[in-house]
């Protein structure tokens, strides 16, 4: 059974920068459900302030055995939010760890911010399939320690097993207009720096939204210099000009997740975003990738129903991704097992 002398032997530590290497590493090579939105690396391209790190490496007989990448919430100084500067954050946990172990890790985390005096924590739980093997021991736990689902936003993924499969799920005008653009001359590519798609997302949002891109040139050309190989810009050209962009990131070795998606409105006609991500698929399909995300179409109870039904004619089908929030930290009392010793 967990009890109080379990979580004591997790031993708890608060992350440093000098530690984003080992922390990093864990991540990448030692982890079961990590990946890129979880490392230092990542999270540390934010300009210096913006967050109030309370990020905790748990060990296990001197072996690092979970990451948790936390911070203050920027609305409420008395949340943890893990992590508010990623699309997922959560408790990451070794490879080969059982749900007695993960268990008394998160309990572990759980007890260090209740100590320091924070009344509540959230984690926002990746899509499926970013794990692998399966990493469904801490969906369970929070239920069962109490934690309730705050949202469950909608998301769109394509399985990029098969080129019949991408066909067959997406419009079934798709093939036509592929084979309509390559006739009219659009190129797909990718290109090496940020520069030129940044300026076709810019221009996007600002005269369909009247907003700014999420992230700042500056840093997305901070993210490629981190990641050259794992940050891809695509552009679809016609006549030598950029006409609509997606720019990616390769989370894990399995799954790629599209950070934006534009086009200049004025060459809509042309529909070229069958001809680019058809061309994506294959690309990361043949470099052994398993999933293509476009991330959520939802906020709580609305439903964006334009974004989805595009994501849903480019082969795109829902799966879900999850907020969970513990609000009573302070009451909070580790699970004891009243049931030890029985089958």
């Amino acid at each position: 059974m967990t009890t109080s002398q379990d979580i004591t032997t997790v031993r708890v530590e608060r992350f440093e920068p000098s530690r984003t290497q080992e922390w990093d590493t864990f991540v990448c090579a030692h982890s079961r459900n990590g990946g890129i939105f979880q490392e230092q690396r990542f999270l540390g391209y934010h300009p210096e302030g913006r967050f109030v790190d309370e990020s905790l490496l748990l060990y296990l007989d001197d072996e690092l055995r979970g990451v948790l990448p936390a911070a203050i919430h920027p609305q409420d100084d008395k949340r943890i939010a893990a992590h508010p500067g990623s699309s997922a954050g959560m408790l990451v946990y070794h490879l080969r760890a059982t749900t007695r172990e993960v268990l008394a890790l998160l309990e572990a985390a759980l007890l260090h911010y209740k100590e320091r005096g924070f009344r509540s924590i959230e984690f926002r739980m990746p899509e499926g399939f970013f794990t692998y093997p399966s990493a469904g021991e801490l969906d369970f736990l929070l239920w069962h320690r109490n934690f309730r689902l705050k949202s469950r936003e909608v998301s769109s993924s394509v399985n990029l097993d098969t080129e019949d499969n991408w066909l067959h799920m997406g419009r079934k005008k798709n093939p036509n207009s592929i084979r309509a653009a390559r006739k009219k001359g659009v190129v797909i590519e990718r290109v090496p720096t940020a520069q030129e798609p940044y300026s076709l997302i810019e221009q996007n949002l600002s005269q369909r939204h009247s907003k700014k891109p999420t992230h700042s040139l500056k840093e997305l050309e901070q993210l490629k210099k981190l990641y050259p190989d794992r940050l891809d810009f695509w552009v679809a050209r016609y006549e030598s000009e950029c006409i609509a962009t997606v720019v990616t990131l390769r989370v894990t070795e399995r799954a790629v997740h599209d950070f934006y998606i534009a086009q200049d409105y004025s060459h809509a006609k042309l529909n070229v975003f069958p001809s680019l991500f058809y061309e994506m698929f294959q690309f990361y399909k043949d470099n052994g990738f398993d999933w293509f995300n476009f991330g959520i179409s939802s906020r709580g109870d609305w439903i964006k129903w334009g974004i989805l039904e595009f994501k849903e004619r480019m082969g795109g089908r829902a799966t879900y991704r999850d907020v969970w929030e513990l609000l009573e930290l302070q009451d909070y009392e580790p699970y004891e097992d009243t049931y030890a010793g029985q089958v």
